[in-house]
């Protein structure tokens, strides 16, 4: 899991990258509307496997959530996170995991 992990990292930083490129000539809505479809939907990628995995493989997916909500409020990284993802209605990426887990029945 491990593997699958660093490649979605990676994707989700390249994508923040370009996305900070043009960030200024974007509205908010834009803004989050690209993140929402080049960064959430690559964290939330099979998700309910991703439940069972090491917490700090699970950190690093947090990392790029993070990133992700700190471009969106211009914030620094000395910045508290928790009230900007309350503010963005966004799930830690464990929280994501649990919601997407499906219990399988008896």
């Amino acid at each position: 899991m491990s593997v699958h992990v660093t490649t979605t990292i990676r994707a989700c930083f390249a994508a923040l990258r370009q996305i900070r490129s043009v960030r200024r000539s974007l509205t908010q809505d834009a803004l989050l509307t690209l993140i929402r479809s080049l960064v959430s939907k690559k964290l939330d990628f099979c998700c309910s496997v991703l439940a069972s995995v090491s917490g700090s493989l699970i950190q690093w997916l947090q990392s790029g959530l993070i990133a992700a909500a700190r471009l969106v409020f211009s914030e620094k990284r000395s910045e508290h996170i928790t009230q900007l993802l309350r503010e963005l209605h966004w799930l830690k990426v464990l929280e994501r995991s649990q919601c997407f887990s499906v219990p399988v029945p008896a």
